[in-house]
């Protein structure tokens, strides 16, 4: 069952590598959510693109959310795309990849703002709200 993560992060660096086209931005934190008693890790890339008088009002961000792993076993993570604002920073976007166990994630948004990362569950589309209650209506008659 997809959940709701409120991680507070805790940067551990970010660096800017200027190229001819713009940057890259590369960051990680510790991530640290107390209602569910997880600790885990972030690491994002953003990239900044800007030639030839073209600029954009937010950089691109891909970022992993990497979860504690057990014996060995390759880390439960979560993948997020999204933008980063340049005025203000606030950053949003969705769930685009999961681990196998993680997968009911896929299709959530999440955002970051003042040090906090929040990570919800998918919406249920209305569609399938309809079908599902259809089918309730149905097995209760």
């Amino acid at each position: 069952m997809a959940l709701t993560y409120t991680f507070q992060l805790s940067l551990l660096f970010d660096e800017s590598v200027p190229d001819d086209f713009g940057s890259w931005g590369y960051v990680a934190a510790n991530a640290v959510d107390n209602a569910q008693g997880i600790n885990a890790q972030l690491i994002a890339t953003k990239r900044t693109n800007a030639f030839n008088g073209h600029a954009f009002p937010a950089s691109m961000l891909t970022a992993t959310v990497i979860f504690p792993a057990d014996g060995g076993a390759a880390s439960p993570n979560l993948t997020l795309q999204g933008i980063k604002m340049f005025e203000g920073g606030a950053e949003s976007g969705s769930v685009s990849a999961a681990s196998p166990e993680l997968a009911d994630q896929i299709g959530g948004t999440f955002t970051f703002a003042k040090g906090l990362l929040i990570i919800s569950p998918p919406a249920q589309a209305p569609a399938l709200r309809a079908v599902a209650g259809g089918a309730r209506a149905a097995a209760d008659r």
